[in-house]
């Protein structure tokens, strides 16, 4: 069982790449190490990426058991290289291109979905959490129905101090060992 872990923030020193670094480690320590894209260090392109590299993307993902967003919501959704990455990785999800994008995705155990977000929880229900109904209605929708989906979310990152992250840190990490439990009925093998 691997994951693959889709990273996308330019710098390497934000609270994302600290949550993107306890991801791996967590995963690492469960299953090994996961498969890992960083979509900004690789010059990811989100309009035009070349045919080599997407196929590269389509062969990690084939490998992977589970599906691992981390990124920072800016504007009340994902950066826009990240949708230019599901939009040129994914056939489009309507007709012919839902059932394409369905294929690509059967395989996945589980989706996961680590996010911080400058404002507050009560001002993204007022703006209706639209990246986490994307994930939810959009992706989640297309993967099988015994893909797991979690949505964790650093709400007032923008006010918050260094042990409000340090516990969301280890937040991330209890719930990601709580889901490979439930994946695998608690037996894990390392």
């Amino acid at each position: 069982m691997t994951a693959l872990v889709v990273f996308c923030h330019p710098l390497e020193d934000s609270f994302n790449a600290a949550a993107a670094a306890q991801v791996r480690k967590t995963l690492s320590n469960a299953w090994g190490e996961p498969l890992f894209l960083d979509l900004y260090k690789e010059g990811f392109d989100a309009v035009q990426a070349s045919e080599h590299l997407l196929e590269e993307h389509r062969t990690m993902l084939a490998e992977a058991s589970g599906l691992v967003f981390v990124y920072p919501t800016w504007w009340g959704g994902m950066p826009a290289l990240l949708h230019g990455w599901l939009e040129q990785l994914l056939p489009k999800a309507t007709g012919e291109g839902a059932a394409k994008a369905r294929g690509m995705l059967t395989h996945l155990d589980y989706l996961l979905v680590v996010t911080s977000h400058g404002s507050t929880k009560f001002v993204n229900m007022l703006g209706g959490e639209p990246a986490k109904r994307f994930f939810r209605r959009s992706v989640h929708r297309l993967c099988p129905t015994r893909c797991a989906f979690r949505w964790l979310a650093f709400y007032n990152s923008d006010r918050s101090s260094d042990k409000q992250r340090r516990a969301f840190l280890r937040r991330v990490d209890r719930r990601i060992k709580k889901l490979l439990g439930i994946i695998t009925g608690a037996s894990q093998p390392h």
